[in-house]
């Protein structure tokens, strides 16, 4: 990979037709069926350095007494005697400011030179709307720098999220930019943009070009943002333009015929530099390691504008277009031969991890999403601050060639032949919201209040369809393909769906003593949903009215160490009704939280801990007495622990570690052979460690190593825990070589190559991971 920088100066995401009874979980390749701040740590430029480095002081003028001889020793008062009077002169640097003159907004940090690079995360996260810190937080908040992607050359968000404790990549691998993310035991398509709702960031949000960091809330964020789901959210925050010059580009290049150009430019447009821009755009293309799997393109371009009107007023314009076109796809392989034994074997050996068992020169997917939106912030006073955020996106799979895929069936009793669907799903969804937030701070007394007033408003229109072909099976040890040999497609499912969503919330913090910290607030839902099955010639109405509260204290130990306990609670309308024609309740979730947070060496570490007791109720579960029908019963519980330390140990040394205790399992369900069961996908313990070493003096300055390890325990593969994905350690490592403004690094990705497999979503849909894999990046700054 190559790096140049240059400067001059089901749930409703998940939409199901429940009444069906029948479940699709299609590839994250294509749509799935919705049915069934860079870290301002460092100095900035221009500080002042002393001219003399063996006495910094020197350069210090001091003060002068007039009638004094400076040579003179000095003089023992006798008595009181009045003093002479002394006389301090400064010759000022700049002229004094015009009392008339508006004074300049304070530019924010531009990107941190390539000699400063740290992982201290941002103390303030965007995904708290009222700008409290992450130390006055009462859950859990995790943070992945820009520079930590960097250094581990993560290409999706997918990759990156491998640093955060308790997550996990589930039935999506890491190499997609799709993202279904499981946080705490549970799958997750809350995806913000910098705090904004926006559900074709499932299927399009996982390119990190434009990324400065990834963050993610813990726990239920129904307070803040709503409808969504219990286990946690994913916020990304999106690179901003800077009033300074800046040019990089990038150049990575490895494994399976890799190449990916990167640019970011940004910079004023005018003489103040109230007026500037920016530009992050990147290509890829490349194979996978899987037999005649292709990335033809994978392109994203992203223009911002920020408008700096005054010193408290600002206006950010920004857009976002990405696209991919695939070819080849390979679906997932079957449980028997890969990770459980098949008799097969004895006689074939075992089933290599880069077979594609679909139809390579049948099946693609393309599909594009255009973004744009703006973020205005005005500040009434030093106290009060208003903000007006805005974001629509149109994401898009085209009929005839959007997403055509294998779907994988069941495995004969011979346990080699694989019975298989040709499916296509073409789709599209138009999402728009709205966000207006008042955050102030005042006293009563010596009490010290925060408090967040918002409204936000939501539209989401879906259209959905599915075609099912049948399609010869495949010899899964001699695989012989037929493309040919695909029927008529039959329609399986055709829909449209129209949400509209509007929620108040308000959060009041009150400090006593500037130690204890007691929070409180909650967010009020309206949720009207439209269901339309073209199929079954029928419309759903769904209205739901829902209050989700939070509270918590804090208690700050010192202005560095915090201690905290929280109760939330999350909602996610389901679409559906029962035998009885009574449309389904919302899903529920609740939490409990306890935890510690902890800043060490002025701010450059972070740690956190925190424990954990999360209830899903409103499962749906099928209906024991009226089959293709469901009932609304079921819940699942996730109790565990995490641990996360993050930052700049010492000059050079950077670390981000952790671990996490997940103990997910369905708590209640009417089929008694299913309680107790582990949630799929969710390891009893995972822990990861990524650390970096650059040498700061000497004749290796510009020198740096890199360090990763990635464990996750044993997991099962389904909710009828009919088989087990295997324990695996994966070793990953970097070396980095800087020179005046270019950076060079190779990085070797599970340098041992260990077999293992990343997720499941059933027994013959089994997700192998990349064997090893090398990547060169060239980084240029001028």
């Amino acid at each position: 990979m190559i790096s140049i920088v240059g400067q001059e100066g089901v749930p409703l995401a998940q939409i199901s037709t429940t009444s069906s009874g029948i479940a699709v979980n299609l590839p994250d390749t294509g749509t799935e069926a919705i049915a069934g701040n860079i870290d301002p740590s460092t100095s900035p430029e221009g500080a002042i350095t002393p001219s003399d480095p063996e006495n910094p002081r020197s350069t210090i003028p001091t003060p002068s007494i007039p009638g004094e001889d400076p040579q003179a020793p000095p003089q023992q008062p006798t008595g009181p005697e009045e003093l002479p009077e002394v006389v301090v002169t400064a010759e000022p640097d700049d002229p004094p400011p015009d009392p008339g003159q508006t004074p300049e907004p304070a530019p924010e940090p531009r990107p941190r030179p390539l000699e400063a690079r740290t992982y201290t995360p941002n103390p303030d996260p965007n995904v708290n709307r009222d700008g409290s810190s992450n130390l006055e937080t009462p859950q859990k908040v995790d943070q992945i720098p820009e520079e930590i992607i960097e250094d581990r050359a993560d290409r999706t968000v997918g990759e990156a999220l491998e640093n955060i404790s308790g997550v996990t990549s589930g039935r999506s691998p890491t190499s997609s930019i799709a993202l279904t993310p499981i946080i705490r035991g549970f799958e997750s398509t809350n995806i913000l943009r910098n705090g904004m709702r926006d559900d074709t960031q499932r299927f399009f949000g996982g390119i990190t070009t434009n990324l400065e960091r990834i963050e993610v809330l813990k726990g239920p964020a129904s307070i803040m943002f709503g409808q969504g789901n219990l286990g946690g959210t994913v916020n990304l925050v999106t690179k901003v333009p800077q009033p300074e010059s800046l040019f990089s580009f990038e150049f990575r290049s490895g494994e399976n015929e890799l190449y990916r150009p990167e640019v970011d430019v940004t910079g004023p447009l005018n003489e103040d530099g109230s007026l500037s821009y920016r530009l992050a755009a990147s290509f890829e293309t490349g194979k996978t390691f899987k037999d005649f799997e292709i990335i033809d393109e994978r392109v994203l371009m992203a223009p911002s504008f920020r408008w700096d009107i005054s010193d408290r007023t600002q206006m950010i314009v920004e857009a976002e277009y990405i696209k991919e076109r695939t070819r080849g796809i390979a679906p997932e392989l079957p449980a028997v031969g890969t990770v459980v034994r098949n008799p097969n074997e004895d006689f074939e050996g075992p089933l290599p991890i880069e077979r594609n068992l679909g139809e390579p020169g049948l099946v693609e997917s393309f599909g594009y999403v255009s973004r744009a939106g703006y973020r205005f912030k005005h500040e009434f006073s030093d106290n009060w601050t208003f903000k007006n955020e805005f974001l629509a996106a149109f994401g898009r799979f085209p009929e005839g060639d959007g997403s055509i895929f294998i779907l994988p069936v069941s495995l004969d009793r011979d346990l080699r032949t694989l019975n298989r669907f040709l499916a296509e799903n073409p789709s599209k969804a138009d999402n728009f919201t709205v966000n207006n937030t008042l955050v102030g701070t005042f006293k009563t007394w010596d009490i010290q209040h925060r408090l967040l007033i918002g409204y936000e408003y939501a539209e989401e229109q879906t259209e959905d369809v599915l075609f099912f072909s049948q399609i010869d099976p495949i010899d899964i040890y001699n695989p012989r393909y037929r493309p040919g040999s695909a029927d008529q497609p039959i329609t399986f499912q055709d829909f449209q769906s129209h949400l509209n969503a509007s929620g108040l919330y308000f959060n009041h913090q009150i400090t006593f003593f500037d130690r204890l910290i007691l929070a409180g607030g909650g967010r009020f839902d309206y949720t009207d949903v439209t269901f339309n099955d073209f199929l079954r010639e029928e419309t759903l109405q769904i209205n739901n009215q829902v209050f989700s509260p939070r509270v918590g204290v804090i208690y700050k130990i010192t202005d560095s160490i915090s201690l905290y306990g929280s109760f939330a609670r999350s909602f996610e309308p389901v679409i559906g009704q029962s035998f009885e024609g009574e449309v389904f309740d919302p899903e529920r979730g609740k939490q409990y939280e306890i935890g510690a947070k902890a800043l060490f060496l002025d701010g450059k570490i972070s740690f956190s801990f925190a424990v954990y007791d999360l209830i899903r109720t409103n499962q749906l579960e099928q209906d024991p007495e009226n089959a293709g029908f469901q009932i609304q019963i079921g819940e699942q519980r996730s109790t565990g622990f995490e641990m996360d330390l993050i930052g700049e140990i010492s000059p050079g040394l950077n670390l981000i570690g952790t671990y996490s205790y997940t103990d997910a399992f369905v708590s209640d369900d009417l089929r008694e052979a299913f309680n107790g069961n582990k949630l799929p996908n969710v390891p009893l313990h995972a822990a990861s460690l990524w650390t970096t070493y650059n040498f700061q003096a000497g004749f290796l300055e510009g020198l740096g190593f890199g360090f990763g390890l990635h464990y996750q325990d044993e997991r099962q593969g389904d909710l009828d825990n009919s088989f087990v994905l295997p324990a695996y350690i994966r070793t990953d490592a970097a070396i980095f070589y800087r020179v005046g403004d270019v950076r060079i690094a190779f990085n070797f990705k599970n340098i041992l190559d260990h077999e293992y497999f990343e997720g499941a979503r059933s027994r013959v849909r089994v997700n192998p991971a990349a064997p090893f894999t090398f990547q060169g990046t060239i980084f240029w700054s001028f």
